[in-house]
């Protein structure tokens, strides 16, 4: 997995999460390669009368894993093992359940790929990405509000590329490309066959924050309105993963967000759409753009 904004992963499986990693994989359109390049995510399952995780995997993966000196993260269904001297995570697996309690492990095994992203000055935001012509923008806005309904409506040129997350990387100081992320609830309510090309950065010319109203308008935001904006659409994933974090931890976690939230709304325009259900809002977005 490689994000425009130069970090990367390779996920890699245990024998008894083979399955598991394929399958994330696939919704993510990953493709097999060479470990090595990049740090790896070892997912790891935790088996009855589990012990030593540490020194299982030491001699299923990597001879060189030290025994000792390890943090452990986490929940009951969820826990990463990091070391100081490792760029590697160790993701361990809780008993495999239900299907959307699947997912739901899917998603939130990503969180060294959020946290890679916030410490490089990018965010993940609850917004849809539309293209046209290789630019992008994001449709802002929590859920049942019709990020959705604006995906299904645009009409060619233009394309949905996610409509219900997106993660903004920082490219070039202080460029920015969006990457479409999955929507996990899909998969966790119904078995969806849809799968998103994370590794597609677009580069990002707009976020729109989504009102419904009765006509279609798009009004201009200041800077410290976007930011406030921004920050506020952070993934509702970033935000539960900080539950995992300590005190001090959330601290930093919350400022290096807002001041990415900032250096975003300084390089890339916010506006509030308004927008109808029969009305033909792109073409507000395209007068702006």
């Amino acid at each position: 997995m490689r994000l425009a904004d130069g970090q990367g992963w390779h996920f890699t499986a245990t024998p008894e999460t083979r399955e598991w990693v394929k399958k994330l994989a696939g919704i993510m359109e990953l493709e097999t390669g060479d470990t090595g390049e990049y740090p790896e995510i070892i997912f790891a399952r935790r088996e009855p009368g589990f012990k030593g995780l540490i020194c299982r995997l030491e001699s299923k993966i990597h001879n060189d894993l030290p025994k000792t000196g390890w943090r452990s993260q986490g929940r009951k269904w969820l826990r990463f093992w990091s070391h100081r001297n490792l760029p590697d995570t160790i993701c361990e697996l809780g008993h495999e359940g239900a299907r959307a309690m699947n997912y739901l492990v899917m998603w939130f095994s990503l969180f060294p790929v959020y946290q890679q992203t916030q410490h490089r000055g990018g965010i993940s935001l609850h917004a849809a990405l539309v293209e046209r012509d290789g630019i992008g923008v994001l449709l802002a806005a929590p859920g049942e509000v019709g990020k959705s309904t604006c995906c299904r409506r645009i009409p060619r040129p233009w394309s949905s590329r996610c409509d219900d997350e997106t993660m903004v990387v920082r490219v070039n100081g202080n460029g920015y490309m969006a990457h479409p992320f999955p929507t996990w609830s899909d998969y966790m309510w119904q078995d969806s066959g849809r799968t998103w090309n994370v590794q597609r950065g677009i580069s990002l010319a707009a976020i729109f924050f989504l009102l419904q109203a009765e006509t279609d308008e798009v009004i201009p935001l200041g800077q410290g309105q976007t930011a406030l904006l921004i920050n506020r659409s952070e993934s509702c994933v970033v935000l539960r993963n900080r539950e995992i974090l300590d005190r001090e931890e959330v601290m930093a976690s919350r400022m290096r967000s807002f001041r990415n939230a900032c250096g975003i709304a300084k390089a890339i325009p916010g506006y509030i759409l308004r927008f109808s259900r029969s009305g033909r809002f792109w073409e507000e977005i395209e007068k702006v753009l």
